[in-house]
């Protein structure tokens, strides 16, 4: 099997396991409540009056990077994501947090996090240590290729462990009735994996996991997305739609006025959803034909991984800025690197999945 397709089945496996530990946390009420933590000041999101990290985050984060490691050792370094691995417990003891070389020896190192609860670190690092195959994971395995090559030595990986960790938290429920999206919600939480090209900055690999996509009974189960685009090939988990594009465009609730006008003028339907990572898997789903956000409250590890599946499919996400002031595509292309002063969508973002509706948008916006 090829490189590409090893780590594409890598990235799904650990973005399952992810899934779990985000569902086990959250359905645990004890832990939930013990598991937040405000975050800083220097952390904070300005889009939301409070913003908080979880043990479910930095765990999540750590277990991926932890096992795309394993098997691919040279990639360890070049996982990077949104938290830090740095966790206070209620004695105001500070732990770094890592996935050890045993279940034991990380339950252990939870156990200090949770102020001595043996019986939940043990859940938690049972998880962990799990192994996980593709058939766990909510997609057709038959379906992914064995031949993607791709230069592992040549990737970077943005990953946000929760995305939308608002929602995580407060969960609920709001649906938009025209639409059948979620505004707001459990629904709207997702796990990110996206793997780019360092020497080009494009996204190769992509894969977007819904832990909280339906409910039965008591018990969520989750939807797995996947996206490979390289060298000229593009695979994609979600099967093309030959409708033609919708008229719904997603934007943040915090979208300018004029913004949302524009659209609303050239017979566009606005919907304000949560999660950017959201967002965009309903673009590539086809269940918006767009996501114009003209403000900077988002990052690379939002949209890396979906974007990754949007090119698969011949669309992009794009800089709004760049490509309002010169309607070219080739430089308004939103590319990634791993130095930090490159981590934030400074000019906001155009995401379509059909070039199509790009033309309709910049007539609108432009």
């Amino acid at each position: 099997m090829k490189d590409g397709s090893r780590l594409l089945r890598v990235l799904l496996k650990v973005s399952e396991k992810a899934a779990n530990i985000a569902r086990i946390c959250r359905q645990n009420k004890a832990l939930f409540t013990l598991l937040i933590q405000e975050k800083s000041a220097q952390e904070k999101n300005p889009r939301f009056f409070q913003d908080f990290k979880t043990l479910a985050d930095v765990l999540i984060q750590e277990t991926i990077r932890h096992d795309i490691g394993l098997e691919f050792p040279e990639l360890a370094d070049a996982v990077k994501g949104e938290e830090n691995n740095v966790f206070s417990n209620t004695l105001g003891e500070t732990i770094i947090v890592k996935i050890c070389s045993s279940s034991e020896k990380t339950a252990e190192l939870l156990r200090k996090v949770l102020d001595d609860d043996q019986t939940t670190a043990e859940l938690l690092s049972e998880e962990v240590h799990k192994n996980i195959v593709l058939t766990d994971v909510a997609i057709d395995p038959i379906n992914i290729p064995t031949d993607f090559e791709t230069d592992i030595s040549d990737l970077g990986i943005w990953i946000d462990p929760i995305d939308s960790t608002a929602d995580y938290i407060n969960g609920g429920e709001v649906i938009d009735k025209i639409t059948g999206l979620h505004m707001s919600g459990l629904r709207c939480v997702t796990v990110l994996i996206g793997a780019y090209c360092r020497s080009s900055g494009l996204p190769v690999i992509g894969v977007v996991n819904q832990p909280f996509y339906s409910q039965i009974e008591t018990q969520w189960k989750g939807m797995c997305y996947w996206g490979f685009s390289d060298n000229s090939i593009s695979c994609c988990s979600i099967p093309n739609n030959d409708e033609p594009p919708n008229k719904i465009v997603l934007i943040s609730r915090v979208e300018d006025p004029s913004i949302k006008l524009k659209l609303e003028e050239a017979q566009f339907k606005t919907v304000e959803v949560a999660g950017a990572g959201y967002k965009l898997i309903s673009v590539a789903l086809g269940q918006a034909a767009a996501y114009v956000l003209s403000k900077s409250s988002t990052y690379r590890w939002d949209i890396c991984a979906p974007h990754c599946i949007l090119k698969s499919q011949g669309g992009s996400i794009l800089d709004f800025k760049k490509y309002i002031n010169n309607s070219d595509c080739y430089t308004a292309t939103i590319k990634y690197s791993g130095f930090d002063n490159e981590i934030s969508n400074d000019g906001g973002l155009i995401a379509f999945q059909d070039t199509k509706t790009l033309d309709i948008l910049t007539n609108v916006l432009c």
